[in-house]
């Protein structure tokens, strides 16, 4: 069977007790084949970056060599294991939202703004919500600010996962 898996991980932000939230896609070797984060992106040079500032834009990224936040050991919950065509009619769903997300150009918040302020989790919640994946409760047990908002409800119902019979 070729059975491919959407799975949530977390990964540890240093000196602190959150993480940042993001999506894999792994094919039936469990091979990464894809990511998508939430990330700080330079809004003139476009470089993307884990932590940023009201300088950057809150933007969706997805790129399956995203080396630095694949660590040994980190928190992942395979959310979903179906076949190959399921799987990726899930992803593509959230693939297809993300220019309407990134043409909000929302700023990516300071450091102490994280808690209350739209940032990297929130567009894990929204992606996952648009994949057809409920957050509350969370799916990660993990400390992570910004995972009970969402981005957009219209993008979220404008690209919602349908799945069908």
């Amino acid at each position: 069977m070729n059975k491919w898996s959407i799975e949530a991980r977390a990964f540890p932000i240093k000196y602190t007790p959150f993480t940042h939230n993001f999506w894999v896609l792994t094919d039936s070797n469990n091979n990464i084949i894809d990511q998508i984060h939430g990330l700080a992106v330079d809004p003139i040079t476009r470089i993307a970056t884990a932590i940023g500032n009201s300088h950057h834009l809150l933007q969706v990224m997805r790129d399956s060599k995203i080396v630095w936040s694949l660590q040994r050991g980190q928190p992942t919950i395979i959310c979903i294991t179906d076949h190959e065509i399921e799987i990726r009619l899930r992803w593509q769903a959230a693939i297809n939202s993300m220019s309407a997300i990134n043409a909000l150009k929302l700023r990516y918040p300071n450091l102490w703004q994280h808690l209350y302020k739209k940032n990297s989790n929130t567009i894990f919640n929204t992606i996952g919500q648009i994949m057809g994946f409920l957050m509350l409760p969370p799916i990660l047990p993990t400390r992570a600010p910004g995972i009970n908002l969402v981005i957009s409800q219209d993008i979220i119902n404008q690209y919602l996962y349908k799945q069908y019979p």
